[in-house]
């Protein structure tokens, strides 16, 4: 009765939800995606670097944030300085599906 409650995730992070957070809209490994600035937290990259899903980057924050796993097109860096990255784990809803052209 007074136990306590398992986290619930918050609306731009909770899968199935069909928002720009990655979690629900088809981000998964294998994925073509492009990385967005979020004003809530991740890092901040130079540009928009596309990559491709490798692996689920697990949970943050108590369980509550999604991260994956990107692997770059070519080295990036962030906005700070640090770099080049081949690979990063970075917030669900920092990520963007890309679809390819055809």
């Amino acid at each position: 009765m007074f136990g306590r409650r398992p986290p619930r995730p918050r609306p731009d992070d909770a899968s199935g939800n069909g928002s720009r957070n990655g979690s629900g809209s088809g981000i998964g490994i294998g994925a073509l995606v492009r990385v967005v600035p979020s004003e809530r937290g991740g890092d901040r990259w130079v540009g928009e670097p596309v990559g491709v899903v490798v692996a689920p980057g697990g949970n943050q924050l108590g369980g509550v944030q999604r991260t994956w796993v990107v692997a770059f097109d070519e080295p990036v860096h962030t906005e700070d300085g640090r770099g080049p990255f081949e690979r990063a784990t970075v917030l669900g809803r920092q990520l963007v599906p890309v679809v390819p052209a055809e």
